[in-house]
């Protein structure tokens, strides 16, 4: 009889881990949505004023332009193989361009929008991989520093810092 009550209060232990991390990634994690007409919208270079935009990868070849609210601060995140190192960029210009048109070459990127654990949209991300093992990720840590990660893949894409 001992043995099934320790058995059962391991259970429960167990089930209340489970649901504490379950409810802290809710509270933490955003969600993105793939939309054709952001991809529209990057590639008529066309950008939202109210966002700061930031690449990633190298200038010859990105893996990914972000525009975020200009409430939020967009730090790096290093991984398990991956590094997304953000370079800050004017989008109005060549710039915008250039990187653009780097990313539709060889391929064609994808677009979505990028919303707050709440559920508000904050940003928007242009990227050139896409799929199961390719989606974004968005968490928001204390003091509305933003973590985005094009694609969850283990990848050696980016820049080191």
């Amino acid at each position: 009889m001992k043995h099934i009550s320790i058995s059962a209060f391991f259970t429960l232990l167990s089930c209340l881990l489970i649901q504490g991390c379950a409810s802290n990634w809710t509270k933490t994690y955003g969600s993105f949505e793939l939309d054709p007409e952001i991809r529209a919208m990057f590639e008529t270079h066309d950008y939202v004023s109210d966002y700061n935009y930031y690449y990633t990868g190298y200038i010859k070849s990105p893996e990914a332009i972000v525009g975020i609210s200009k409430e939020y601060n967009l730090v790096k995140k290093s991984g398990w193989g991956f590094v997304t190192d953000w370079q800050k960029f004017q989008p109005r210009g060549e710039k915008l361009i250039d990187l653009v048109e780097a990313m539709r070459n060889p391929g064609r990127p994808f677009g979505y929008n990028l919303y707050a654990p709440g559920g508000e949209q904050i940003g928007v991300l242009y990227t050139s991989k896409w799929g199961t093992n390719y989606s974004p990720e968005i968490r928001l840590k204390a003091g509305n520093r933003l973590e985005v990660t094009p694609h969850k893949y283990k990848s050696t894409w980016a820049p080191s810092a």
